[in-house]
């Protein structure tokens, strides 16, 4: 073990927090703490390169939606000690009703649907508060032999989960990484995914019972026709990541779909839509 290790430090904005993880695992880090109300990094390797492209990345984000976006972020070189160590230790198991999450390090519990998730971070762990939610709606809307969709996979959790209650499960992701992890938990949980791309929802050859997009707002206003596009006739929509800021222009764009439930934790929304006959 080396004498030192490099660790970094990040807030922003929580509207922007996914694009900013997402842009960081496909800068090839494969792990983030979230603690703090920020992110943590950590690497016995130098971590200049990324805090470069960072400062890059707020820069030309901030252009791009022309306005100021608060970002901090700070590097620092530390005195080594078995982080990887540390790390599982803040990592705790989570129940949500019957859903017992843990890692591969953790202990299952007994009279629980057990669901085996080494998580890079809180987002798809079932921590995070949209994630939450739609473990809870998935609970509530999954019936065995139903077609189903997970947007965005990430992890893999809500797939699997999905697959637990014996649904035909599809997954995508525009992320290549997100796509093997989700791989990798589905075979760790012993279960199989029918369909798999790297792509979006446009991509889809087929209509879905049930579709889940645990996203951010301004991704599911921009899918919004797509999305619809693979609906059955009665099927459930789930749709998550919203900030409260952003529920009106959810509402509004899917306002041809019948609202039938919703979760707040905090500042996010979670929503449920089923497509009626007309």
């Amino acid at each position: 073990m080396q004498k030192f290790y490099y660790e970094l430090f990040f807030k922003v904005e929580k509207s922007y927090e996914k694009i900013f993880i997402d842009f960081i695992f496909d800068l090839g880090i494969d792990a983030l703490e979230e603690k703090n109300e920020g992110f943590f990094i950590r690497s016995e390797d130098s971590l200049e390169n990324l805090d470069f492209a960072l400062d890059v990345f707020i820069e030309k984000l901030s252009n791009l939606e022309n306005k100021k976006i608060f970002f901090y972020k700070i590097l620092e070189k530390k005195e080594n000690k078995d982080w990887i160590e540390e790390y599982k230790k803040s990592i705790h198991p989570i129940l949500i009703e019957n859903i017992y999450i843990h890692t591969s390090w953790q202990e299952p519990k007994e009279n629980c649907l057990n669901i085996k998730i080494n998580p890079a971070l809180a987002f798809g762990s079932g921590h995070h508060e949209s994630t939450h939610s739609c473990i809870k709606f998935l609970q509530k809307y999954a019936k065995k032999n139903m077609l189903a969709l997970d947007i965005g996979c990430g992890s893999g959790i809500l797939a699997i989960i999905l697959a637990k209650y014996l649904c035909k499960v599809d997954i995508c992701d525009t992320d290549i990484l997100a796509i093997e992890s989700a791989k990798k938990n589905a075979k760790i949980n012993k279960v199989k995914f029918q369909n798999i791309w790297c792509g979006s929802v446009d991509q889809a050859n087929k209509k879905y019972d049930l579709v889940v997009a645990n996203l951010i707002a301004d991704i599911i206003l921009v899918l919004e026709s797509d999305i619809k596009k693979c609906l059955n006739d009665n099927a459930i929509l789930i749709l998550s990541g919203i900030l409260d800021k952003y529920e009106s222009r959810i509402k509004d764009k899917f306002q041809d779909l019948k609202l039938i439930d919703k979760i707040q934790s905090n500042e996010w929304i979670s929503l449920v839509y089923k497509k009626e006959i007309q």
